[in-house]
């Protein structure tokens, strides 16, 4: 039992714990004072954290490479739901994202992520040095565009975007030529235009809001500006908790989700917000170094494309709250209410605890950006090499 504890990267766990923490607590001052508390969000919070943390630690006994066999059904699952929830699924505000199952609402992009770190750090962990060559990355591409063309047709443009940034990130870990990886971003780039004509209205309004959330400030602006006085008013230390005019009276909307950084800041000032930072940054820097030590590269990628999803989201959900990015409507993970984004945050950093539990002790030579095996011993020479 003792060594099963000692193989537990336990600064991934308490940092993640924290979050989740932080998050229920948030929720807590945003709840109606007269609705009873255990049905409330912070309650669910509270309960599918912990049972999250718990898969997560289960998860870490569990050698990470059993995943291999499950790559395929994982990804070929999703992509049926994805195209499943555009037929069926519950409309709400213009979009169909959602499956409601009694009680239980199902977010296929959301359990997508997962499987799209699993399928892609298998099948480029089996291409080896294809992966240099352009034809390889192009497929890799293709592939990805399935899952990313059915989330933004739902219309998710903002999870799409996170897809794009695992598969980059994953396909330049696996040792891909940067140039190669350049020419699909000269073409998005390029395409921009085009994309715009296509666009939603709703997205280009964003964009628009972006750059000037003052031209709209009752409409499409409103958010982002609520959400700037919001952090402004928290100063250094904050307003209290359960203190703030701007959340608790309800000035700022859709504080229990995408907002609900501005909400932190109002209450715990710059201080609550720099913890929360420092918390993110913890578990991208652990998730990272786990790669680096992992014993093969599937192990590597799936702690690559773990660390990209945590840092995506947490940078463009920040950023948005600061105006540092359009709104894009991701959620902050861990803090942020959602019962599909929490589970499979959690289970993606359990993944993550079995990559570090299982990783091997011996040194590794590197391949690509990270390592790729053990180094071959020296040869001996004489009695000094022995």
């Amino acid at each position: 039992m003792l060594a099963r504890l000692r193989r537990i990267e336990w600064a991934t766990v308490l940092s993640s714990a924290a979050l989740v923490a932080i998050g229920t607590l948030m929720l807590s001052t945003s709840a109606d004072p007269e609705a009873d508390w255990l049905s409330g969000r912070a309650a669910q919070q509270a309960a599918l954290g912990a049972a999250g943390l718990a898969a997560a630690l289960a998860l870490a006994q569990v050698d990470y490479r059993l995943l291999r066999g499950l790559a395929l059904p994982m990804f070929g699952l999703g992509l049926g739901a994805l195209a499943l929830v555009l037929l069926v699924g519950d409309a709400s505000l213009g979009a169909r994202r959602w499956f409601n199952v009694g009680p239980i609402v199902i977010q296929p992009s959301e359990l997508m992520k997962l499987a799209v770190i699993v399928f892609f750090a298998k099948f480029l962990a089996e291409r080896g040095e294809a992966i240099r060559s352009l034809k390889t990355v192009w497929l890799s591409l293709g592939i990805m565009l399935v899952p990313m063309g059915l989330i933004f047709l739902e219309p998710d443009l903002g999870t799409a975007l996170v897809f794009a940034a695992i598969w980059l990130a994953m396909v330049f870990a696996a040792g891909a030529r940067w140039w190669h990886l350049l020419t699909p971003v000269v073409i998005a780039l390029a395409a921009f235009p085009f994309g715009w004509f296509f666009a939603q209205d709703y997205m280009r309004e964003r964009f628009v809001t972006f750059f000037d959330p003052s031209n709209d400030p009752l409409g499409a602006g409103y958010n982002v500006l609520q959400a700037r006085i919001s952090i402004g008013s928290g100063g250094w230390l904050g307003q209290g908790i359960g203190q703030g005019t701007q959340s608790q009276n309800e000035f700022l909307r859709v504080r229990d989700t995408d907002f609900i950084f501005a909400m932190l800041g109002e209450q715990l000032g710059l201080a609550g917000t720099l913890g929360v930072v420092g918390f993110f940054t913890l578990l991208v820097v652990q998730a990272v170094f786990i790669g680096l030590r992992a014993r093969d590269q599937f192990g590597r990628l799936l702690a690559v494309g773990a660390a990209t999803m945590l840092f995506v989201q947490s940078f463009v959900n920040i950023g948005m709250n600061v105006g540092l990015t359009p709104v894009t409507g991701i959620t902050l993970p861990l803090v942020s209410f959602g019962r599909n984004s929490l589970l499979v945050t959690l289970l993606t950093i359990g993944v993550l605890l079995s990559v570090h539990a299982h990783r091997s002790a011996a040194p590794y030579r590197r391949h690509g950006i990270f390592l790729a095996g053990p180094l071959t011993p020296p040869r001996s020479h004489g009695a000094l090499g022995r």
